[in-house]
């Protein structure tokens, strides 16, 4: 072979150079190619977490919960009934108490009351109105008395005590130790009940009261 053919092989044979050159592009381009799909995955990724993130912090308002005035007590303007004042039991009972003036001029003022109750009594069988002062019946009026009045025991005088046209009905004038105090009290027997008390006097002098 002659030295100008070597010289021409030689030239159409590729270089080491070369080949390691096309690696480099080739390995260059897969590196380009694995950075763009790299960044495209991240910011895909940073997109999701910033939805998310906006998912979980957004404030959702409640509903406005419409309150049922009945359920809740409430009454508006128009359905509201009048109002009734509450009164105390005792007021109320008081007003069963009736008070009217009498012809008698010893008597002030006369009341009568629906919820007066018979003073509880011990005695049993048939009932005989008793006067001895040392009587169970005499006790029991004593303590009617003193139930209508307030008058104690202790501070009672008791003027007269006495029939009051039945068997079964009496009348006493009594006052506190001091006079300051001065009553007429009627009263009836209930069977089985006690004594019960129908009117009291309030009497301003004890001079022609018994």
């Amino acid at each position: 072979m002659s030295e100008k053919q070597t010289r021409s092989s030689r030239h159409l044979q590729p270089t080491p150079n070369k080949k390691l050159n096309g690696w480099l592009n080739i390995l260059i381009g897969v590196v380009v190619v694995l950075i763009a799909i790299t960044t495209i995955f991240i910011f895909k990724w940073q997109d999701n977490i910033e939805d998310t993130a906006k998912e979980d912090t957004e404030i959702t308002e409640p509903e406005e919960k419409v309150e049922d005035p009945v359920k809740e007590g409430i009454v508006t303007d128009e359905e509201e009934p009048p109002a009734e004042e509450e009164q105390p039991e005792q007021e109320i009972e008081q007003e069963k108490a009736v008070e009217s003036s009498s012809d008698d001029p010893i008597v002030d003022r006369v009341i009568t009351d629906e919820n007066w109750q018979p003073t509880p009594t011990t005695q049993t069988g048939e009932h005989v109105s008793s006067y001895d002062d040392q009587s169970v019946d005499w006790a029991e009026k004593v303590a009617t008395i003193t139930a209508v009045t307030g008058i104690e025991k202790d501070n009672m005088i008791i003027w007269r005590l006495k029939n009051n046209g039945g068997a079964n009905k009496s009348i006493a004038t009594v006052s506190t130790n001091d006079k300051t105090e001065m009553y007429r009290v009627s009263m009836e027997w209930v069977d089985n009940e006690g004594w019960k008390p129908v009117k009291l006097e309030q009497l301003n002098t004890l001079e022609g009261a018994y």
